[in-house]
């Protein structure tokens, strides 16, 4: 029982304790911390690696992928920060708000919809146009869901996404789709994304995280998560959609990219931003865990 526990709950169990060897071993932030955006880059190559042009069919899914893309940055972000703006101090409203401006955390949505026997095309299709057009909606997103509670570097937020985007992009056309197993990279971009983790929380002083912060910003998370279900529920009954087809629209539009979200949160110094991102990330990949394990 603990082992089939443990064995399926693997990577959401590496991330906890990425965090919690965040905030117990700090020591080692500061010299990781260079690493960040060449982490980020290897994280876009890990999702763009061994696609064709033939395989990102935008045409016969371009209805499905405009609405993934409406609820990803438009109807969630709106939702979700008029909540956050209700219950949450400034620090964790702009960490939600840099995550709710992130493109899809493709791997992630596109791993949970094989294990969940949804329409892995759609999902893969969909996660790279967010991706691809994050440099462009994510700063304008941001700025709107901000306003005035802080200023938003959207020069340095723009230059930052289209050296990943573009790096990550770079790499995948020229490194040989058959020079690394997808075994290696797995593992590689597991390991990024626990080295990004704890890089962004040996930086932030729990000191400053309350109890009231943590019930707080793991309930406005699970509420964002449920909001994002329900959305795609509806657009499945409305629209007539197979469940096939339900499942990725639900995990594009929700789930989020936690490496360009912690990269963009380096420019802000309250430690509610990195804890209010990372805690969304956790709650978003068990809910994609639960899903999987529910329809599988």
């Amino acid at each position: 029982m603990v082992q089939d526990f443990l064995a399926r709950y693997r990577n959401v169990l590496l991330v906890v304790g990425a965090v919690g060897l965040g905030v117990f071993v700090p020591e080692f932030g500061p010299t990781l911390r260079p690493l960040v955006t060449p982490l980020v880059i290897f994280l876009v190559f890990s999702s763009l690696r061994g696609l064709r042009p033939g395989e990102i069919d935008v045409s016969s899914y371009a209805a499905l992928i405009l609405l993934s893309l409406g609820i990803s940055y438009v109807v969630l972000p709106i939702g979700g920060i008029r909540i956050a703006d209700l219950v949450l101090d400034d620090g964790a409203v702009v960490g939600f708000a840099i995550a709710l401006s992130a493109p899809t955390t493709a791997g992630s949505a596109i791993i949970w919809t094989r294990f969940a026997r949804g329409d892995v095309q759609l999902a893969t299709t969909a996660s790279i146009v967010s991706l691809l057009v994050a440099p462009v909606v994510t700063p304008i997103v941001l700025t709107r869901l901000v306003g005035t509670q802080a200023a938003v570097p959207v020069g340095s937020i723009l230059t930052d996404l289209a050296i990943i985007v573009g790096g990550g992009a770079l790499i995948a056309a020229i490194v040989p789709s058959d020079a690394l197993s997808p075994r290696t990279i797995d593992r590689g971009a597991t390991l990024a994304i626990l080295l990004l983790i704890y890089t962004s929380v040996a930086g932030v002083e729990v000191t400053d995280v309350t109890g009231w912060h943590v019930l707080t910003v793991v309930g406005l998370s699970v509420l964002l998560v449920a909001f994002g279900l329900v959305i795609s529920a509806l657009c499945e009954r409305g629209l007539g959609l197979s469940r096939s087809r339900t499942i990725p629209l639900f995990l594009t539009s929700t789930l989020k990219n936690l490496g360009i979200a912690l990269l963009i949160a380096l420019a802000y110094t309250d430690p509610l931003v990195v804890f209010s991102i990372i805690t969304y990330y956790i709650v978003q990949q068990l809910s994609g865990a639960v899903l999987a394990d529910t329809i599988a």
